[in-house]
């Protein structure tokens, strides 16, 4: 039997829980005829050994064995009859067992919290609209050219953008000192590559110059020089200016487009850029549906559910590392973040996720199967074998549910924005995909 669920905050909740003494009992003795089948104790042959003695040497183990599953199963029933559902695994705190009582613990947990409102009727909602232009599919192009670039030595006094091969030798108060010498050392001038008294004193001269330079470095650069002015003994070896290829038929070869036209490669450029605008407008529209409506929603969370996302977060930073190649050895050292760094963020994840939740629930969405399809065309295009690829996520139930909880929350942000005060603004396509 159960007392009834206490109160103890908005999302806190308390029940003091009673198992009766004979159901306690059975339970034990249920577990030592279990154990008696197969005790070893001296002057007994195994399964002989009278119940008395049983019980008296194993009567704690038989105790510890089943109080678990009697606290797990009344729990259950406690639950089921108060009609509630904990957000978290309770935190059960059990009560001294006595033979003959009833056996009694009391268990917290929290549960989920109620959302005060699930849409954005009349909410002001900017919408991001862009397009791109012929101005961005020429600054990818030309980013494209500067990966080809090829260096050609020259014989002028070197300037910004050249790059410089040279000897150095670097000391102070008439010392060299570690980490200052080099031979044919490459950098590229007015690159921040160097210290900038460095590039600045090497800006100028040409190939077979030699003379001094004075560099001072920063305060923090480190212990041993920090603030303190080297004087560096410069020899131009060469002097080399950067030449682009010409945008023609054999540019456009390199990049895999046999017919060799600039203008196929300016299409494929400005269909890149149009898929990846999309998907960032999407992220962006999304994002400010969201936090419309977490602004309109702020709720106490279940401790241990944010506690786990920010877990979650920081094993996302891990793979992340290890997926750039980081041997995961490294990480074993390595301290995770602190609870209260990760705590704003893991706090925004969770109660995003239960608001999801609750406008799905509410509105009775599923996954559009038309959406899901598209969907699913759309992922396919980019791969050769398109057809391949839509059968494996349409015959894997785990693959096709991660398509389909994409649509469906493309479905809610719909939803949001339909109720929403929505405007247009206009932002650059480079701004937005972060183009140099």
């Amino acid at each position: 039997m159960s007392t009834p669920v206490e109160k103890v905050s908005s999302i806190g909740r308390k029940i003091s829980v009673a198992v009766p003494a004979d159901q306690v009992e059975s339970a034990i003795q249920g577990r030592l005829k279990q154990l008696s089948k197969r005790v070893k104790i001296q002057g007994f042959r195994p399964g002989k050994v009278p119940m008395k003695i049983v019980e008296q040497q194993y009567r704690g183990t038989a105790i510890n064995d089943v109080l678990p599953e009697l606290i797990e199963g009344s729990l259950q029933k406690a639950l089921i009859e108060a009609d509630v559902v904990p957000a978290v695994q309770p935190d059960v705190i059990p009560n001294a067992l006595e033979k003959g009582q009833d056996f009694t613990f009391t268990a917290t947990f929290d549960v989920y919290p109620e959302f005060g409102k699930l849409d954005l009727d009349g909410i002001k909602v900017k919408k991001p609209v862009s397009e791109v232009q012929d101005a961005d599919v020429d600054r990818v192009i030309e980013n494209m050219r500067k990966q080809q670039l090829t260096w050609k030595d020259i014989k002028r006094k070197s300037k910004k953008g050249d790059r410089a091969t040279i000897d150095f030798v670097g000391s102070i108060d008439g010392e060299e000192f570690d980490g200052g010498k080099a031979q044919d050392h490459a950098f590229v001038i007015g690159e921040g590559q160097m210290l900038a008294d460095f590039e600045d004193g090497v800006k100028g001269m040409k190939a077979g110059d030699e003379g001094d330079i004075n560099v001072t470095f920063p305060d923090d650069y480190n212990e041993d020089l920090g603030g303190k002015t080297a004087v560096f003994k410069i020899t131009v070896k060469s002097i080399a200016e950067s030449e682009l290829p010409e945008v023609n038929e054999d540019f456009v070869k390199s990049f895999g487009i046999e017919g060799g036209k600039v203008e196929d490669l300016r299409a494929e450029v400005q269909s890149n850029l149009e898929t990846n605008l999309e998907s960032q407008l999407s992220t962006m529209i999304r994002q400010r549906a969201f936090d419309a409506l977490l602004e309109q929603n702020e709720v106490e969370l279940p401790l241990k559910m944010v506690q786990s996302e920010a877990s979650r977060m920081v094993q996302e930073q891990k793979n992340q590392i290890i997926q750039q190649g980081i041997d995961p050895k490294m990480l074993e050292n390595m301290p995770d973040p602190e609870f209260e760094t990760l705590r704003p963020q893991a706090e925004k994840r969770v109660s995003l996720g239960l608001l999801m939740m609750e406008v799905v629930r509410a509105n009775d969405l599923k996954p559009d199967v038309a959406l899901v399809d598209a969907k699913l065309q759309k992922m396919a295009s980019s791969y050769e074998d398109s057809d391949g690829f839509i059968n494996y996520y349409k015959n894997n139930q785990e693959a096709l549910a991660q398509v389909e909880s994409l649509v469906l929350e493309e479905q809610v942000v719909d939803l949001l924005l339909s109720k929403a005060k929505t405007s247009d603004e206009k932002i650059k396509a480079a701004d937005i995909l972060n183009m140099q």
